[in-house]
């Protein structure tokens, strides 16, 4: 059985694994020897909230980031553009709760990884990073 955390998680992946033009989307962890273009989910595991008399949380607050990464600046914002198409303003659908639209709260500059140097290539990738958040509610 899985529990909430997790399939929270797991509708989220889904929507950004969905889609086309399709491009790998990692779950946290990037190989060795990725595949470009790529995203790479992180996701928290929710701000529980009390919103009933009973003081029984009823409510969570997920947030979540995705990287977009290409080997130039232009094929990681062609990343960040369908990410966004895939998850700003959908409700994710999870079994026994309401979820309302995922907005999206952040982004940072793409920028050089310069840690990081394709072998292929010999080039440094360049990465974006967006944050989203979204509420679920108990049905």
């Amino acid at each position: 059985m899985t529990g909430p955390v997790a399939a929270h998680h797991a509708a989220i992946l889904g929507l950004l694994q969905g889609g086309s033009p399709s491009f790998t989307v990692y779950d946290g962890q990037v190989p060795d020897q990725p595949a470009f273009p790529y995203a790479v989910l992180y996701m928290d595991t929710g701000i529980d909230d009390e919103t009933k008399l009973s003081r029984i949380p009823d409510k969570a607050v997920f947030r979540f980031q995705v990287t977009s990464v290409g080997l130039t600046a232009a094929s990681a914002l062609v990343v960040v553009d369908q990410t966004r198409a895939r998850v700003l303003g959908v409700r994710a659908a999870v079994a026994q709760r309401a979820l309302n639209p995922i907005r999206k709260e952040t982004s940072l500059p793409v920028r050089e990884d310069r840690d990081v140097t394709d072998t292929a290539t010999k080039r440094h990738p360049m990465f974006a990073v967006d944050t989203y958040v979204f509420e679920s509610w108990k049905d």
